[in-house]
């Protein structure tokens, strides 16, 4: 039990675990549910600032108080949830709001991106922010944020044009290009080492729908659809009105491994010559094309957070077919594994591929810059991610066996990336595995400035020491 409990400053909920479904949208992700001494539910700025100076005067400042800040609740163990400490939620920090003399919108950390949509939508225009309707804002902005539209407008935390924070010493401030530019700077990518964001400004773009063209292809056409991969990542800006998202995939009903492909118009235009090549490959069922609201798309996922899923982060290689191809093999293997290992009817897995053009880099330039260094690198690249997902109990039993397997199997990966010339250091932190060094991958200039930012906003290291969740500029060698 804690030594001494904070003031219970009202309007500001505490709550001593358990904490009433009611007041937190959606349940926390598996393996990642503490019982922590207190919850707390702030409602805004005023009220993070209060829970924090509580926070810091509680047990005269003992470091058994530590804190948990949750936005979303989707991230590695142990980044957004404790048991000896308080859990900061921010669910009830959830309002969007549109701004049409500035055309931007503002957002609360604790939002989930398909209400987000929602509510923009009624005013015509959209934000560019994460592909999962269920996943929060806040985590997804602080980590650089992949989307639908990064070729578009950059990653989203570039989308950014102000920040409210709070600081660790209370003091609530706006960080943006002509305040706190520093820190503004910083907080794209730099994850939660500065203070608590309660409020996002993003720039706005008009509403229109997206084309999905979504197929099946077999596995047996896995080198044609490596090629097709990495032509589309090398196209040039022109076509930065499509996306693609490829993925082998390994589905315990059939015992056998197929490769799902996403073609994706964000003017809602069918039949984007971008996609010619992946298009002459055969597919295993006619293809479905559908046009959906950006809303609609997001709260269509099948992402529940119910499954455990044993992924080992991502890696950054240069748009390079002989390392894909190795990825597909490696995971064919792995595959093999794990059916000796679980049997073939207790698991499913994933391997992604995420094209990444090189001109992504200069969009986060042109907007005053941020913290993911890819601007060191001309190469086009692609991202990509694998994990096994674990569908029964007697599975999920063995995560830890699991674990290893995959984080063995992209270790491999790094390896044969770098033996070929390929590799790239860039860590997508909003995937990042606990093991993972994302912050340390953006290069020496923007870890200093991290580093920097961090010392002269948080100059006792509160967010280094008394926050522990989340990937820290401390411990970045």
């Amino acid at each position: 039990m804690p030594s001494s409990t904070p003031a219970c400053l009202m309007p500001c909920t505490y709550l001593p675990p358990p904490l009433p479904s009611s007041l937190v949208r959606g349940s926390y992700w598996p393996d990642t549910q503490r019982a922590p001494w207190w919850f707390v539910l702030p409602s805004s700025a005023v009220e993070v600032s209060q829970a924090l100076t509580a926070i810091r005067s509680a047990g005269d400042g003992a470091s058994d108080w530590h804190v948990a800040i949750r936005s979303g609740g989707y991230g590695t163990r142990s980044s957004n949830s404790l048991e000896q400490g308080v859990i900061v939620d921010l669910a009830r920090l959830s309002a969007t709001a549109y701004d049409a003399a500035t055309k931007t919108a503002s957002v609360g950390p604790g939002a989930r991106w398909g209400e987000v949509y929602a509510g923009l939508e009624e005013h015509g225009v959209s934000v560019t922010g994460g592909r999962e309707g269920v996943v929060g804002v806040g985590g997804l902005l602080l980590g650089g944020g992949v989307s639908w539209y990064t070729a578009r407008t950059g990653f989203a935390c570039d989308s950014v044009v102000d920040y409210e924070v709070v600081l660790a010493s209370g003091e609530i401030i706006n960080a943006n290009a002509t305040a706190h530019a520093d820190l503004f700077r910083a907080l794209k990518g730099g994850g939660s080492n500065f203070g608590i964001v309660t409020k996002f400004h993003l720039e706005t773009f008009p509403a229109a729908n997206l084309v999905f063209d979504r197929r099946s292809i077999g596995i047996e056409h896995i080198d044609a659809v490596i090629d097709a991969v990495a032509a589309f990542t090398n196209l040039d800006q022109s076509y930065h009105d499509n996306a693609l998202f490829s993925a082998i995939q390994y589905r315990p009903d059939t015992e056998a491994s197929t490769i799902s492909v996403t073609e994706i118009n964000t003017l809602n235009r069918a039949n984007s010559t971008a996609f010619d090549a992946m298009n002459r490959i055969p597919t295993l069922a006619p293809a479905t094309t559908k046009s959906l609201t950006l809303s609609q798309s997001a709260n269509s996922s099948a992402l529940t957070g119910v499954l455990r899923s044993a992924g080992a982060g991502p890696v950054t290689i240069a748009n390079d077919p002989r390392v894909m191809r190795y990825c597909a093999e490696q995971h064919e293997s792995l595959v093999e594994d794990l059916k000796t290992f679980l049997g073939p009817k207790n698991f499913s897995t994933i391997l992604d591929f995420q094209p990444l053009p090189s001109y992504v880099a200069e969009i986060g330039v042109q907007r005053g810059g941020n913290m993911l260094g890819l601007d060191r690198s001309p190469r086009n690249r692609i991202l990509f991610a694998a994990g096994a997902i674990l569908t029964t109990p007697s599975s999920a039993d063995q995560f830890p066996q699991v674990y290893q397997k995959v984080a063995a199997m992209v270790q491999r990966i790094e390896a044969f990336a770098t033996s070929v010339g390929s590799n790239e250091e860039f860590v997508y932190l909003a995937y990042a595995d606990a093991a993972q060094d994302p912050l340390g991958s953006y290069g020496a200039a923007n870890v200093k400035h991290v580093r920097d930012a961090a010392k002269r906003y948080d100059p006792d290291g509160f967010f280094q020491h008394r926050v522990p969740g989340g990937f820290k500029i401390s411990r970045v060698r």
